[in-house]
């Protein structure tokens, strides 16, 4: 019997890339989507930027700056809170919305790798490195996180993807949309400004580099740069100012060690196997692979210009990051990602051209450990703040239908619960600033003002009723006003004060 007569069958090899991309796809979502109720994350953070992106929304702002770094006294750019109010704004009605658009978004970044592998090496290295992207447990972790970080993930496989079409055909386009990724992301979060590099290597390796391509590339790095510059051209230079005091100053007022052999033997093989998921002997299998790959292709002078590309930039941010003084966090090597993943995918491939058996094992044991790594983690989600503040959050909707509420934490010590449940609130549309006033906060000794207590007991998380004291008592009793209104104002407008 011929079986590749067989309607399916047929089908299956005439569409076989195609088939694989879907299945990837499905892939990813599953793992992004399952169990997600108990895994979207919700704290301080994420609960003020959501809530100031729909402050912006409601009053018509757009911010003209971003939140506070915390490396030192100065700010992001504007563009992490304008791509919030469009996710916000696509569904303002549910609180989730922008948690979910952005775990799409890391669904869609699967198939973007599966086109730059495609690029670089044909189809079946896409597949490899979608896969490899898919199951990949530090994006996994990244998709429900909504943080600044997450979101520079994912600019960073679109700037590997305009960086490898930008080489490979020299168009304008591409060299533009690179250098604008690159300047967002950066803009985002300033992990990414290693990522610069980009722009300068593409130009040098550029074999029809002209003047006017590198203006283009200059204007793509510059305009994200624009609403900083005038920040701080009207605001007597605080940005530029402290981010001298930073490199001059502030960058050694803490310790962290850092020795070079520290760096290279222990911290970068354990990063690289979180980034790919699986045991830490991976990531020192992996690592000594790629050491070996690159040196065999490059003195056999097989090393693609693509690849070789990709190495040089890893390496360059490698020794730049040597030298970054500050801690390094798991999540401030997101923007590295797309670049661990396509040198992981290319160290197999290396290994399989040298040896099939020996390429074809390793990538079944990454895949194979990363994917019970991974249905660990998606199984084990818990949302406790979340429970906790709808709960809240329904008891005061049902107590008192008809008011809406100005809410006060004590001494800001308890926003981690406070800002997620004004969050809730205003969904709702509960918040008003001349609402009823209720305060937030753990009753102790010290702290007994003997207010009614409407949810809560005492030496617990206690919502009580302010409503008899005016704002200026409660100011001096040491109560905090946290409405959106505050909020968007303390973050986003606080230089407006001093001017």
């Amino acid at each position: 019997m011929d079986f590749t007569k067989i309607p399916f069958l047929s089908f299956l090899r005439a569409h076989w890339f195609g088939v694989s991309v879907l299945l990837i796809v499905i892939l990813s979502f599953y793992l992004r989507f399952y169990n997600y109720e108990n895994r979207w994350g919700l704290a301080i953070d994420q609960a003020r930027d959501v809530i100031i992106a729909r402050e912006a929304l409601k009053s018509h702002l757009l911010p003209l700056i971003g939140p506070f770094a915390s490396a030192g006294q100065f700010v992001y750019g504007p563009q992490w809170y304008w791509i919030l109010m469009i996710m916000v704004g696509i569904f303002p009605f549910a609180v989730i919305t922008p948690w979910i658009i952005q775990s799409l978004l890391y669904v869609g970044v699967v198939w973007l790798m599966i086109l730059i592998g495609k690029e670089m090496e044909g189809k079946g290295f896409g597949l490899v490195l979608g896969l490899f992207t898919a199951i990949s447990t530090a994006q996994i972790l990244n998709s429900t996180n909504l943080v600044q970080p997450s979101l520079v993930g994912i600019f960073s496989f679109l700037s590997l993807y305009f960086f490898i079409k930008y080489i490979k055909s020299g168009s304008n386009t591409y060299a533009f949309l690179m250098a604008f990724v690159v300047a967002t992301e950066v803009n985002i979060h300033f992990q990414a400004i290693s990522l610069l590099v980009l722009v300068p290597l593409s130009f040098i390796l550029d074999n029809a580099r002209s003047i006017r391509k590198a203006w283009i590339m200059l204007t793509g790095t510059i305009i994200p740069f624009i609403p900083l510059i005038y920040f701080d051209l009207t605001n007597n230079f605080f940005e530029s100012r402290n981010w001298i005091d930073y490199f001059l100053y502030g960058q050694y007022r803490i310790y962290v060690p850092n020795r070079w052999l520290t760096y290279i033997g222990v911290y970068w093989p354990n990063e690289w196997s979180k980034i790919i998921g699986g045991e830490t002997l991976l990531g020192y299998v992996t690592v000594a692979s790629l050491a070996c790959g690159a040196a065999i292709a490059f003195f056999r002078k097989k090393l693609k210009k693509t690849f070789f590309a990709i190495i040089a930039v890893f390496f360059i941010i490698f020794f730049l990051l040597r030298f970054y003084r500050g801690e390094r966090i798991d999540s401030y090597l997101v923007f590295l990602h797309p670049f661990v993943i396509v040198l992981t995918g290319w160290s197999c491939l290396q290994l399989y051209k040298l040896r099939k058996v020996v390429g074809i094992s390793l990538f079944l044991v990454i895949v194979l450990t990363t994917f019970r790594l991974d249905l660990l983690e998606i199984k084990k989600g818990e949302n406790i703040t979340v429970v906790q503040v709808s709960n809240w959050a329904d008891k005061l909707k049902s107590d008192f239908p008809k008011d809406t509420f100005a809410v006060f934490d004590y001494m800001h010590k308890d926003r981690e619960k406070s800002f997620p449940l004004i969050l809730f609130l205003d969904q709702s549309g509960k918040i008003s600033d001349n609402g009823k006033k209720i305060g937030f906060y753990i009753t102790t000794s010290e702290t007994e003002f003997g207010y009614p207590a409407i949810i809560g007991k005492k030496g617990e998380f206690q919502i009580v009723n302010l409503d008899s004291s005016t704002s200026a008592q409660l100011s001096k009793e040491g109560w905090s006003f946290i409405n959106p209104s505050q909020i968007y104002q303390a973050t986003i407008e606080w230089y407006k004060n001093k001017n």
